[in-house]
């Protein structure tokens, strides 16, 4: 398994979840660290499996602050080395479509007797061919629960901001896609025009700017930074008693701290753990000839402050806790 494009919990949750099934099936996992901060590899959790020695560092992973070319190439490395290390699958949550079509050359590359290695893509969408399976959430659905939820909040009127990354994938448009059509059903909700930011520092200030104009009322974060970022901000107008709902996407740490705090009223959360672990099964279908998914949807819920320690949301957002 590829390094996942994310980090923190939802990265943490995709590893866990395809260790466990490695180790349920009795195969061998290992994660490749693309740009790992303390240049290490992991190897699989399952104590029956003696690994040799691990993989060696790729060549982009000494620096902690790469650019996002060196991100996505140092992906690509890694997938690379894993396939001339003999991996019979790879698992990969891209960061690009520029960087899953590379790894997709790579994997035709290194095929033997007309047959590459199956390529699992979790946690996204991108229109590349050659992929043996996709896992992700349906991001269209998840954008309508987060207009829906943000409706509800506003109880069907007052003014939305959109907050986020430009769209780099399919997934991020469905997802705004989404959000919009839940909103266009109530005529008294107005949508601004959205702001781009790709970072939490950039997302607090975008939704500074917003929250400069006395109107807005509902902030919808399209991703974990643009969440935290809006949320920054809000925290430092608590002093003026101004009132906005943020919805945002995701379940890091902070984002639940402040999800229980109030700052958050909802958060969209996808099952990361899932992800991981289907992979794994879907991985082995295609080794062992069996029908295999070529899409998986995983669910999404939308969570509280009044539901977040119902038992089945507690295991979605630490399935760290046994």
């Amino acid at each position: 398994m590829i390094t996942p494009a994310g980090t923190g919990e939802l990265a943490e949750a995709i590893r866990l979840g395809a260790e466990a099934a490695a180790k349920e099936r009795g195969v061998q996992l290992i994660t490749v660290e693309a740009y790992p901060v303390d240049n290490s590899s992991h190897t699989s959790s399952n104590a029956d499996f003696t690994i040799g020695p691990p993989f060696a560092k790729t060549a982009a992973a000494a620096g902690r602050d790469l650019s996002r070319s060196e991100r996505e190439q140092a992906q690509v490395q890694a997938a690379a080395l894993a396939l001339e290390q003999g991996a019979a699958a790879i698992l990969v949550d891209p960061l690009s479509e520029q960087a899953l079509g590379d790894i997709v050359r790579e994997a035709e590359l290194s095929g033997t007797d007309g047959g590459i290695a199956p390529l699992i893509v979790l946690n996204d969408e991108f229109p590349v061919k050659g992929i043996t399976s996709v896992i992700s959430m349906d991001n269209l659905e998840a954008g309508r629960q987060a207009g829906q939820a943000m409706a509800e909040l506003l109880q069907g009127q007052g003014q939305v901001a959109l907050v986020g990354p430009d769209p780099t994938s399919a997934g991020l448009v469905y997802r705004e896609q989404g959000i919009r059509e839940a909103l266009t059903s109530y005529p008294a909700i107005e949508i601004k025009p959205k702001s781009v930011c790709n970072n939490r520092e950039d997302c607090w200030q975008a939704v500074k700017q917003q929250l400069d104009q006395p109107e807005v009322t509902g902030v919808i974060a399209l991703q974990e930074q643009a969440s935290l970022g809006a949320a920054d901000e809000l925290n430092r107008r608590r002093a003026e008693g101004r009132k906005v709902s943020i919805v945002g996407f995701g379940s890091e740490q902070q984002q639940l701290e402040q999800l229980q705090e109030g700052v958050f009223q909802r958060l969209i959360v996808q099952n990361g753990y899932s992800a991981g672990y289907l992979g794994i099964n879907q991985a082995l279908a295609k080794l062992e000839h069996r029908p295999v998914q070529s899409r998986v949807v995983l669910e999404t819920k939308v969570v509280s402050t009044d539901n977040m320690f119902w038992m089945d949301n507690q295991k979605l957002l630490f399935p760290f806790v046994q």
